[in-house]
């Protein structure tokens, strides 16, 4: 008889027509969430001065590069692909928050790791691992508003 009485408030919650909307709702949410917005990676749009000082190899060379970043743009197309120590390198297994990018590097013979963290709206730093050593310090700052398209 419990079991049943059981079995039987169980189903009442089910046949809830609300809760079931509910329910069905908050899955939305929850699989819509998967998949970041642009507009919620909080660094502020700009024209960006990127840093990359050079830990490895013969070349310890700081390579700076000028990115603008517009509101809702994608922030990988902007801050980790100018985060990559070489053209050649591809990037996978993304994970981004809304202060933090991090991904792993494929550079032909060379693979790691990178990431890059917002201490503030306007600055970032990071690293990347190259074949478990460090290669690379990422430094990321705002200057300015963008002008134009061909920022």
């Amino acid at each position: 008889m419990t079991l049943f009485a059981r079995s039987t408030v169980h189903l009442s919650r089910w046949s809830n027509p609300v809760a079931a909307l509910m329910l069905i709702g908050a899955s939305a949410a929850v699989s819509t969430g998967v998949h970041a917005d642009p507009a919620d990676f909080q660094a502020m749009p700009g024209l960006w001065k990127i840093t990359l000082h050079t830990l490895k190899g013969v070349h310890a060379q700081d390579q700076v590069k000028w990115k603008c970043f517009y509101d809702g743009a994608d922030p990988w197309t902007t801050f980790a692909d100018s985060s990559q120590p070489e053209t050649n390198c591809q990037r996978s297994g993304e994970h981004r928050t809304n202060v933090a990018l991090a991904w792993q590097v494929n550079c032909g013979r060379h693979k790691g790791a990178a990431h890059i963290e917002l201490d503030s709206a306007q600055h970032f730093s990071g690293k990347v691992m190259l074949d478990g050593t460090p290669a690379l310090d990422v430094d990321g700052k705002r200057y300015a508003a963008c002008t134009g398209p061909a920022d």
